[in-house]
């Protein structure tokens, strides 16, 4: 009796491991908005009038070097989640030379005296001007102008990324 032995199937494929989401546990991702991030600041150093146009083309720039280096489609909930990264990698990098920069100009002598012809362009009363600067000139003072500029800058830098990244999606979308 001759029994046939049914050929052995073969091995199934190995899976395919599933793209890591955008965040900052994405190699990628992270390095690309680091160096978005890095390339806005200094474009916003040296030509800071136009930086709400560099902020945005980093966020652009990131989820196009993104699409680039990882070769996964971008949704527009993936750019701006890259855009938001973006925003973010720019905030943490540019937060501690602003906040030095608020600080110095808080601190310097002729500061009471640019708040005061500022605020008389507002029609405010001496008595309150008086009230305001003296306020601004004291530690708390200081800290709650350099936390809402802060605060400002945080809104603005990653919400524009965010745009921008968003903008990228759908333009890399079309293809």
């Amino acid at each position: 009796m001759i029994v046939e032995v049914p050929p052995a199937a073969p091995p199934p494929p190995p899976p395919v491991a599933a793209p890591l989401p955008i965040g900052f546990r994405n190699p990628i991702a992270f390095r690309v908005g680091f160096l978005s991030a890095l390339m806005a600041l200094l474009l916003t150093f040296l030509l800071a009038p136009g930086f709400p146009v560099w902020l945005t083309a980093a966020g652009f720039l990131g989820v196009y070097l993104y699409h680039f280096r990882s070769g996964e489609s971008v949704s527009t909930r993936s750019g701006a989640r890259m855009g938001w990264l973006t925003g973010l990698l720019t905030f943490f990098v540019s937060s501690l030379p602003v906040a030095w920069a608020c600080v110095a100009e808080i601190t310097s002598p002729d500061y009471a005296s640019r708040m005061r012809l500022q605020l008389g362009s507002w029609a405010v009363p001496t008595a309150l001007q008086n009230q305001m600067i003296a306020f601004m000139q004291t530690p708390l003072g200081i800290v709650s102008q350099i936390l809402s500029s802060l605060v400002m800058l945080f809104i603005m830098m990653t919400l524009l990324s965010l745009l921008g990244g968003v903008v990228a999606a759908k333009v890399l979308g079309r293809k």
